[in-house]
């Protein structure tokens, strides 16, 4: 039976050969000598490379995917026993971990019967391993994967190489950082990535409209597979929370609560907020909470905003003006977010991060909103020159 799976491992490197690898910087953070790590994020952003990657430069290893017909005759905790006890591979790389019926049971059997033994699984971002029957908290590592940053993006297609750059840099030395930033028209690029920049596999698609297509597979499957199979939900509930995230991207920027999204849509809150939980699991929804918060408000978002840029042009119904305040805040938070910072909302500016109020916007965009507020900050997407507190949107396109 290995003899198969390495077939197919054999195979998938060779196509994977001929593609473009670009190292990342947050393949620096994941520290492979734990013994069970796993990496978690939206569909779509590069774990599945990542693993093939590790699989390639790693003769003791083997790839397999969680969904392959071997499991419908042998367990995973089969497969391991026999991968340790007749062959000298050590690590065991499986793809979308949360396909394969009882993995959080087998993986802490394996974790504690086979000491010797490494392995590194891809999930759904709806996985929480704090919440399962079985502990498996304090024996798999876990890091997060996202899409890239529109600094990675201009590496990845050999535009400019850029080092990361911290938000209190950004808004503080505006002017410092444009000078060393050395780009030819950076309002075009930066208008490029936020129609097809997120996701590291939009150059595998010659036409815009396939790309999008693709996006849109991927948001039928998170919903439909991935939140469906983890909340055991039916196919009426699903269609709903279809409804709802089509509705979150598809909104002119505001403040769009759960109780506005509930009285559109014409159900109840309860309903509508777990289901913007689920959403938010999955990577498709990003949720926006104030700073002053108690426990129950944790559960209800001030705002909803799409999980990224490319999301929106992807489900557009019709492309407007009205939009683009959709799509530069769903660039701001996935952004901050994706950098480790914490985000609130607040009633004055659209974000509060780190002590600072960030206003967005067009290059028409004025300090109005923000007047008399301490430490704040608009950034407009159709500039390239700093002054005062006001300053290129795109910047914090290089925090990560």
């Amino acid at each position: 039976m290995i003899t198969t799976l390495l077939e197919i491992q054999n195979t998938l490197l060779l196509g994977f050969k001929g593609r473009k690898h670009y190292s990342r910087a947050l393949y620096n953070k994941i520290n492979l000598n734990n013994r069970f790590v796993g990496l978690v994020g939206a569909r779509g952003v590069g774990k599945t490379t990542y693993l093939l990657q590790l699989v390639q430069n790693n003769e003791a290893s083997l790839y397999v995917s969680a969904d392959n017909v071997f499991f419908l005759e042998h367990s995973l905790l089969e497969l391991v026993d026999t991968l340790y006890k007749e062959t000298d591979i050590r690590t065991l790389c499986i793809d979308e971990i949360h396909k394969y019926p009882n993995w959080n049971q087998e993986l802490k059997n394996i974790y504690d019967t086979y000491l010797e033994f490494k392995l590194i699984f891809t999930g759904s971002s709806a996985i929480d391993l704090a919440r399962s029957k079985y502990d498996l908290s304090r024996r798999v590592v876990l890091y997060s994967f996202y899409g890239f940053s529109f600094r990675e993006y201009l590496a990845f297609n050999d535009i400019a190489k850029i080092d990361t750059v911290t938000l209190n840099n950004i808004l503080e030395k505006p002017q410092e950082l444009l000078g060393e930033i050395s780009l030819i028209n950076p309002i075009r690029l930066f208008k490029d990535y936020l129609r097809f920049g997120y996701y590291p596999f939009s150059n595998d698609f010659s036409q815009r409209v396939d790309f999008y297509q693709a996006i849109r597979n991927i948001h039928q499957k998170s919903i439909y597979e991935d939140i469906g199979t983890a909340h055991q939900l039916k196919t009426g509930t699903l269609l709903v929370l279809e409804k709802l995230f089509k509705y979150v991207v598809n909104s002119v920027p505001g403040e769009l609560s759960v109780y506005k999204v509930a009285s559109t849509l014409g159900k109840d809150f309860k309903s509508i907020s777990e289901y913007v939980r689920y959403l938010e699991e999955a990577g498709l929804l990003r949720c926006l909470r104030s700073s002053q918060a108690g426990k129950g408000q944790l559960k209800n978002p001030e705002k909803l905003l799409p999980g990224n840029p490319n999301m929106v042009y992807a489900e557009l119904i019709k492309e407007s003006a009205d939009i683009l305040g959709n799509i530069r805040e769903s660039f701001v938070l996935s952004h901050l977010q994706n950098a480790g910072l914490a985000v609130f909302y607040q009633k004055t500016g659209d974000f509060y991060v780190e002590g600072k109020t960030l206003e967005i916007g067009g290059k028409n965009k004025t300090r109005r909103q923000i007047k008399g507020v301490e430490d704040a900050y608009v950034l407009s997407d159709d500039t390239v020159t700093a002054f005062k507190n006001t300053l290129p949107l795109w910047l914090l396109g290089f925090l990560y």
